[in-house]
């Protein structure tokens, strides 16, 4: 029989459990969710958004990586919220002025989650016509 010592413990068994699922909707319910949304996509830094409601930026990007819903609409406001006088997509922009849009973050070794999202919504570049 297992010993559970800690919050950790359950949290490692449970990993990738429903019930992992569950208790995160009940640490990070919709509205909480529609509200981190509606401020990100106005421009508010999703740590800053998140700390306002004692949460971690982590708890929305550890959800995106199991809510595919979450992770389109989590992403799509980072691009409807991003300050349009950056360049972005370098990883000076991710770095210096802390910009986390997934253009800037999939800059960044291990990000695939940006990557993959850029993949499936960014349009085709156009070809030029052949002549």
């Amino acid at each position: 029989m297992t010993v559970i010592n800690s919050y950790e413990d359950i949290m490692h068994q449970h990993r990738s459990t429903p019930w992992r699922h569950g208790v995160m909707d009940e640490v990070f319910p919709p509205e909480v969710r529609a509200q981190v949304l509606a401020a990100v996509s106005q421009g508010t830094p999703l740590k800053q958004v998140m700390e306002k409601h004692g949460l971690s930026d982590e708890v929305a990007y550890g959800r995106a990586r199991w809510d595919g819903d979450w992770e389109r609409q989590l992403y799509s406001a980072l691009l409807d919220g991003r300050n349009p006088d950056l360049r972005h997509g370098r990883a000076w922009t991710y770095a210096k002025y802390r910009c986390r849009c997934p253009e800037c973050q999939a800059t960044q070794p291990g990000c695939t989650a940006a990557q993959r999202f850029l993949q499936q919504h960014r349009p085709a570049p156009a070809r030029p016509a052949c002549g």
